[in-house]
Order: structure tokens, then C-alpha cells, then sequence
């Protein structure tokens, strides 16, 4: 056995004499699973739901998102939609919107802050219905730098706004552009949401513009960001209170709009609304089923006075929300907004600010003579 392992040796060294012998590089054992980025494994413990929306979701491009993006993409929506809620003609208490699938993921978080403003929402196939909601994101490169420009339509009343990026967050560099109504000016922007990034001393305009008629004068003011400005992240305010601020607003400014020159109606019916304290803004099945008692009888050009202060200082910031409440709950069942006012605080009584029992809102039915 030893002799013929010998030969084979032997032979083997005389065939492979002169010959060079190369080394063959070891391929690289091919992974069982593809790599995952850094920011994907970031992305796979996320919670989603916050982008997602109930109606027209589409998971796979959410989930693909990176945070930050996802974040900015929120404020931008909260930012436009805002201006939405103040518009007359789109009052989320009466207003169905049509929708498609969420197809990016600035539809996703458009979409799902729609929801959060309180419109209904229907999922259609196409650009169906009067009221169906498209929108768009575009991207520019100017001497001011990179600008993108995110717009919403639906039917023929349009907003749009430019967003710049920079090391702290997104921010606007443009007024909100809005046409289609003529209501245009009365917007009010929360731009200071912006603010709560932080920044290095930038500045950046705040204002609503009609497209409409360009000779309306535009008010202009400038909102400064510090990096003291900026808010930790479960701190900084919610969508939600972006667009029951917004409401307010809306509906303040539509209770003032006009005086009522009560010579000329006459009172037809009056309902008291009892709160269960001083601090909600529930409205309860009992003021609910007043409400709706009241709206049967309404006919065009009545006017329904809802009195919610009585303090005797005349301020009273509780009451003040809670008149808008009853507000909004008229304005759900289809009374025009120009339809309802919320009266100034009478002074009657005094309240004190610890007292925590049931508090009375008064509404009074008016019918023309």
C-alpha cells in the first residue's frame, strides 16, 4: 500500500512540474436572507397607525417611510387641512369627501388627517363625485434652494403651499394660496405648529393668499424659530387640537360675521342644554335630542342665539368652546352656519373657576316677523 501511494505521488509531481498554480478566491457564502438597512429595522417596531388611515390605507408604503419623513409629511397635512376645516362650503360635520387608495405616503397621512378633522370619507375607484379629493406633491430646485410644493383640490376649491427642508425640519416659504371661496382672507394658519422643531434663528412668513382676486392684500407676518423653540416629540401638539382650534376659529368668525338686528324677528322657542360640568364639551343624548327637536322647526332665514357665558368679568374661556360645541352640533345636522350665533357673555352671574357642577347653555329660536 505505502509503495503504491509513492508512485502516485511521484507522478503527480511530474505531471504538475513547470506548471503555475493560481488561487482561486472563496466566493462569499450568498446570505440566506437579503441584508436590511439600519433604517428599516427602525421602521419594522414602528406603530404605523398614527400615518395610516382608516379609509384607502396602504401599509407597504407607509411601512417604507422612514419616521422623519412620515413626521413632516404629518405636519404638512395638518397644515392644509386646517385651512380646509375654516372654508364654509367644506364643513366636516356635513361634507362626505371621496377618496382612492393612498397610492404615496403624503396621501396616507393627507388621508388619515381628512379622518381626523372629522369629514366623512368614501373610497371610490376613480375621480368620482363632486366632492373627491386629489392632491399633489412637486418638487423644485430654486435660487432660495430645493422647494416643494404640495397642493389639495376638491371640486373647485384648491390650497396649496411651499415647504422648504432644513437640518431642524420643514417648514413653509410661501403663503397658503387658497381660491375657490370667498372666505379665503378669513383663514387663520397655526403656523407656530412649525416652530415646535426648533431651528437656528430662521425665519419663515405666515399668511393666506386668494388666488382668486390678486388685488386682495394678503396679511403677512413672520414666525421666528430658536433652538430653544424646540418641543420633544410627545409634547409638541397633536393633530387633533390642530383642528379643533381650527374649528373654533371658524366658527367665532361666522358668529360675528353680521350683527342681527332682532326688530325684525321674533322669538319662536327657547331650550336650555344642561353641560355636566364645567369642563366638558360632551354634549350628552339629552342636548343632543334637544337639538335635533330644535332643527325640525327651522326654516330658511331663522336664526338660532346660543348664549353659553354668564359671568360676571364677561370671560369665560370654558363657555366660550363649549357655545361653539353647540355650534358645531347644529351645523351637523345641516344648518348653515351664517344660521346660528354664539351671543357675548351676558354678565349675570359668577362663576368660580373651581366650581365643577352642571352648567346651563341657553338657545334661542328667532323666526322673521
Amino acid at each position: 500500500m505505502n509503495v503504491t501511494k509513492a508512485v502516485v505521488t511521484t507522478l503527480l509531481a511530474s505531471a504538475m512540474a513547470g506548471c503555475v498554480i493560481k488561487k482561486i478566491p472563496e466566493e462569499p457564502v450568498a446570505a440566506t436572507q437579503p441584508a436590511v438597512a439600519e433604517t428599516d429595522l427602525s421602521n419594522r417596531d414602528r406603530d404605523n397607525t398614527p400615518y395610516l388611515p382608516v379609509v384607502g390605507a396602504n401599509e407597504a408604503i407607509v411601512a417604507a417611510a422612514s419616521t422623519e419623513e412620515l413626521r413632516q409629511l404629518q405636519l404638512i397635512a395638518s397644515n392644509l387641512v386646517s385651512a380646509l376645516v375654516q372654508i364654509p362650503e367644506l364643513q366636516p360635520a356635513v361634507v362626505t369627501l371621496q377618496v382612492s387608495r393612498a397610492e404615496t405616503a403624503f396621501g396616507n397621512t393627507l388621508i388619515r388627517a381628512l379622518e381626523n378633522a372629522g369629514f366623512g370619507l368614501q373610497l371610490v375607484s376613480a375621480d368620482q363625485g363632486k366632492n373627491y379629493v386629489s392632491y399633489g406633491k412637486r418638487f423644485s430646485e430654486t435660487d432660495s434652494g430645493p422647494i416643494t410644493d404640495y397642493d389639495i383640490a376638491i371640486g373647485k376649491l384648491h390650497v396649496r403651499r411651499e415647504y422648504i427642508t432644513t437640518d431642524t425640519g420643514i417648514f413653509p416659504s410661501s403663503l397658503m394660496a387658497v381660491s375657490g371661496t370667498q372666505q379665503a382672507t378669513d383663514i387663520v394658519l397655526n403656523d407656530a405648529i412649525f416652530r415646535e422643531q426648533g431651528g437656528a434663528g430662521d425665519t419663515f412668513i405666515s399668511g393666506v393668499q386668494t388666488e382668486d382676486d390678486l388685488r386682495v392684500r394678503p396679511v403677512i407676518s413672520e414666525v421666528d424659530v430658536n433652538e430653544y423653540d424646540t418641543t420633544p416629540e410627545a409634547k409638541r401638539t397633536s393633530q387633533t387640537a390642530i383642528f379643533d382650534e381650527a374649528k373654533k376659529r371658524f366658527f367665532e368668525t361666522e358668529s360675528q360675521r353680521a350683527p342681527v338686528d332682532f326688530s325684525a324677528y321674533q322669538r319662536s322657542r327657547r331650550a336650555v342644554l344642561i353641560f355636566s360640568n364645567n369642563k366638558t364639551m360632551m354634549m350628552g343624548p339629552g342636548n343632543k335630542q334637544a337639538v335635533r327637536l330644535m332643527v325640525r322647526e327651522y326654516l330658511p332665514g331663522d336664526i338660532f342665539v346660543v348664549t353659553a357665558c354668564t359671568d360676571v368679568d364677561g370671560e369665560n374661556e370654558n363657555a366660550r368652546v363649549r357655545g361653539i360645541r353647540v355650534e358645531q352640533e347644529f351645523a351637523s345636522h345641516g344648518v348653515p352656519v351664517d344660521a346660528v350665533a354664539l351671543a357675548e357673555c351676558i354678565r349675570a352671574s359668577y362663576r368660580h373657576e373651581s366650581d365643577n357642577s352642571e352648567v346651563p347653555v341657553e338657545v334661542v329660536h328667532y323666526r322673521i316677523k
